[in-house]
C-alpha cells in the first residue's frame, strides 16, 4: 500500500491527521467531504476545548452561506446552536442540560403553606438590616438571603449565586434547617451535599456545621440534623469508575440507578464541567430537587464548562412571574415591590453574549457582603474586573489610588518584581519568627496551642498567575527558612507551609488543603504536618504518611479558589504572557482577600485585560 494514501490508524478519537487524510489523500472527491477551511475550524474548536472553552462564535469564522452549508453538512464534526459552533458531544450535553433546567423550572409548584413558611423563616432567619453610623446607607441586608430561602424551599431546581462573603453557604444551611422544621421526618441521609473537588466539599461541610451553631432558635434535633450532613465530591457521589461508556462507565449512577437523595446541593458550581453536569442531571431522581451554589464570575472548570454563568445570564433577562411574586410576598410578609427589587438587585448585571431563552425565577442572587462591611474595596475592585464589566483602565487605576491612603490596597506597577520580593520576604521573615515558637508543638497536647499556627496561616498568601512563579516563590521561601533555621536543604524546614496535591480519603485530606510542616526545634527538619480537621480542630500527621505534597509559599490562583486570607498578594503574568490573565482569574484572586491586597504587575497587563470580551 502506498504510504501517502494509507489511512492513519484510528484509535477511536477524531484527530486532525485523519481529517487531513480525508480531505486530501483520497483525491478531489474526498476533499469535498471536509475542506481545509473546515479543518481549520475543527482545529480551533479542539484547541479551545483543550483550554476549557467548548464553543466558537460563528461570527469569528466568516459565516457566509456557503461556509454554514458546509458546516451543517458535517454533523459528525460540527453543530451550530445560538450562533455558536460546537463539537457534537458538547452540543448534545448542552441540549440535555438546557432541557433539564427548562423542564424542571416549568414544573415548580408550592408544596408548603405560605404562612407556615413565614413563621419558620422569621424564627430561624429573622430579617437583619445594618446601616452605616449616622447615615441611611445600607451596609448589610439579608432580605435577598430570605428571598432565596423561601423561593428555593420547594423548588425542583434552583441556583443561588453571589460574590465573596455574601452568605451563600449560610443561606443554604438556613434553607436546610427550614426543610427540617417544616418536614420533621427528613433526615441527614436524605441530603446529598457535593462539590467538584475534595477541598470544596470539606469547606461546605464545615460551613453547614458552623451555621448549626449560630442560626437562631433551632431545636436540638435541627442542629444535629445540620451537623450530621456530610459532603462528598461529585465523582464519589456519582460513583466514578474507570470503565468506558460502552461498558457502563464512567459513572455507576445514572437514569437506571439514580442518586438516593431528596435534596442534592452542589457547591462551587462554576467549577463543574459540562460532562460532569450532564452526568449529574441524568442521575437525579425525578422527585428530588437540585440546588446549585456558586459565584458565576469566579473561575470556571478546567474542562469545558460555563454552565453556571449561562444559567445566570438566562435568568437575568427575565422578570419573576407575577404569581410567584405574590407567593414569595406572602412567605416573606413583604410587599410585592420589595420582592421584585430584592430579586432584581441580587442578580449580577450581565451582558447576554448569545441569544438564549430566558429562565426567569431559576436564579436568586446575593448582593450584600458581611466581609465587605470591613473592607468595601473588595467588591468594588472585583466589580471593575468581573466578566462583562465595562469599567475603563483609568477607573480601575483611580480605585487603586483611592485606597492607597488607608494602607489596604497597593498596586506596584513600577519595579513590580522588586516590590513583590521585598513584601514577601518581610511577610515570610515574620512567619519564621512565629515558627520559632511552634517548635515544641509536636509534643503539645493542647488544641489551643495548635490552633495558633493555623490561625497565622491565614494571615498572608502570594497568589501567582503561572506555575513558574509558584516555583520561584517556593524556592525563595525555602531558602529564607533554611537560612533562618540552618537546617538541611534535603528536607522541608520547620515552619514551611505545605499544600496537599492529591486526595487521601484515609487521612481526610483533599487536594488543595494547606498545613504547616513542624520540627522538634527551629534548626531541625520537619517531621510532622499540622492541618485543620473537618470540624476545625487541629491534628498532627507524620510527614511520611502524607500524600503527595509541596511547599505553599506561592499558590496558583486556581488552587486558591474557596480560600481566604487576611492579606493577599497577587503576581500578574509578565507582559509577554499577559494573555494568560483572564477577568475570571483576577476576580477570583482579588476576592480571596479579607482585608489587604498587594498587586504586582505592569500597567500593560491590566490594560490588555480590560479589553477582553
Amino acid at each position: 500500500m502506498n504510504p501517502a494514501t494509507a489511512q492513519p490508524e484510528n484509535d477511536g478519537f477524531l484527530d486532525l491527521a485523519r481529517l487531513t487524510w480525508m480531505a486530501g489523500a483520497q483525491g478531489p472527491a474526498a476533499s469535498d467531504l471536509i475542506t481545509p477551511k473546515l479543518i481549520d475550524l475543527l482545529a480551533e474548536l479542539l484547541r479551545r476545548a483543550a483550554g476549557g472553552i467548548g464553543a466558537l462564535p460563528l461570527s469569528q469564522f466568516e459565516p457566509t452561506p456557503e461556509v454554514i452549508a458546509q458546516i451543517q453538512a458535517h454533523p459528525t464534526f460540527f453543530c451550530i446552536e445560538d450562533g455558536l459552533v460546537l463539537l457534537p458531544r458538547y452540543a448534545t450535553h448542552t441540549r440535555d442540560i438546557r432541557s433539564f433546567f427548562k423542564n424542571r423550572l416549568a414544573t415548580q409548584n408550592p408544596q408548603i403553606q405560605d404562612h407556615k413558611v413565614n413563621l419558620a423563616l422569621n424564627s430561624i432567619f429573622p430579617h437583619e438590616r445594618i446601616l452605616a453610623q449616622n447615615s441611611t446607607e445600607v451596609l448589610f441586608d439579608n432580605a435577598q438571603q430570605r428571598l432565596a430561602i423561601v423561593a428555593l424551599l420547594d423548588a425542583h431546581v434552583g441556583v443561588l449565586t453571589g460574590g465573596p462573603g455574601t452568605g451563600k453557604t449560610t443561606t443554604a444551611a438556613a434553607l436546610l434547617a427550614l426543610h427540617k422544621r417544616l418536614t420533621p421526618e427528613l433526615n441527614a441521609s436524605s441530603i446529598l451535599v457535593a462539590a467538584p473537588t475534595g477541598k470544596a466539599a470539606c469547606r461546605i461541610a464545615e460551613a453547614i456545621a458552623k451555621a448549626a451553631g449560630h442560626l437562631k432558635n433551632l431545636e436540638p434535633s435541627e442542629r444535629e440534623f445540620l451537623r450530621h450532613i456530610r459532603a462528598v465530591t461529585l465523582h464519589k457521589a456519582l460513583e466514578w469508575s474507570p470503565l468506558p461508556p460502552e461498558k457502563g462507565g464512567p459513572f455507576r449512577r445514572g437514569p437506571q440507578r439514580p442518586l438516593e437523595a431528596r435534596i442534592v446541593l452542589v457547591d462551587e458550581a462554576s467549577m463543574v464541567d459540562l460532562g460532569l453536569m450532564h452526568s449529574l442531571v441524568r442521575a437525579l431522581p425525578a422527585d428530588a430537587c437540585l440546588l446549585l451554589l456558586g459565584d458565576s464570575d469566579q473561575l470556571e472548570s478546567v474542562e469545558v464548562g460555563g454552565i453556571l454563568s449561562e444559567l445566570v445570564r438566562r435568568a437575568s433577562i427575565g422578570e419573576l412571574p407575577e404569581d410567584r411574586v405574590e407567593r414569595l410576598s406572602a412567605r416573606l410578609g413583604a410587599g410585592k415591590d420589595d420582592v421584585r427589587t430584592a430579586f432584581r438587585e441580587g442578580l449580577p448585571a450581565v451582558a447576554l453574549s448569545t441569544p438564549s431563552e430566558p429562565l426567569p425565577g431559576l436564579v436568586f442572587g446575593l448582593k450584600y457582603s458581611r466581609r465587605a462591611m470591613n473592607a468595601p474595596w473588595i467588591l468594588k475592585l472585583a466589580e471593575h474586573v468581573r466578566p462583562g464589566a465595562i469599567h475603563s483602565f483609568t477607573q480601575l487605576q483611580a480605585l487603586f489610588s483611592t485606597h492607597n491612603d488607608d494602607d489596604k490596597v497597593h498596586w506596584f506597577h513600577e519595579k513590580p518584581n522588586y516590590a513583590r520580593s521585598a513584601i514577601c520576604r518581610e511577610q515570610w521573615q515574620t512567619w519564621a519568627k512565629h515558627a520559632e515558637a511552634w517548635a515544641t508543638l509536636g509534643m503539645s497536647s493542647s488544641p489551643e496551642a495548635l490552633l495558633k499556627p493555623l490561625e497565622r496561616l491565614m494571615d498572608f498568601q502570594l497568589l501567582c498567575s503561572t506555575n513558574a512563579q509558584v516555583d520561584r516563590a517556593n524556592a525563595d521561601g525555602l531558602a529564607l527558612l533554611w537560612d533562618h533555621t540552618r537546617g538541611s536543604h534535603a528536607n522541608l524546614p520547620h515552619g514551611c507551609p505545605i499544600i496537599i496535591q492529591i486526595n487521601s480519603r484515609t487521612l481526610g485530606l483533599s487536594n488543595g488543603d494547606v498545613g504547616i510542616a513542624l520540627g522538634s526545634a527551629p534548626h531541625e527538619p520537619a517531621t510532622l504536618g499540622l492541618f485543620p480537621s473537618s470540624d476545625g480542630a487541629p491534628r498532627l500527621i507524620p510527614l511520611a504518611q502524607l500524600p503527595e505534597h509541596k511547599p505553599a509559599f506561592g499558590l496558583t490562583i486556581h488552587k486558591s479558589q474557596g480560600s481566604e486570607w487576611e492579606h493577599v498578594a497577587i503576581e500578574l503574568p509578565p507582559e509577554a504572557a499577559a494573555a494568560l490573565l483572564s477577568r475570571n482569574l483576577l476576580y477570583t484572586a482579588i476576592t480571596r482577600s479579607r482585608n489587604r491586597l498587594s498587586l504586582f504587575g505592569k500597567e500593560a497587563t491590566l490594560r490588555q485585560l480590560l479589553t477582553q470580551e
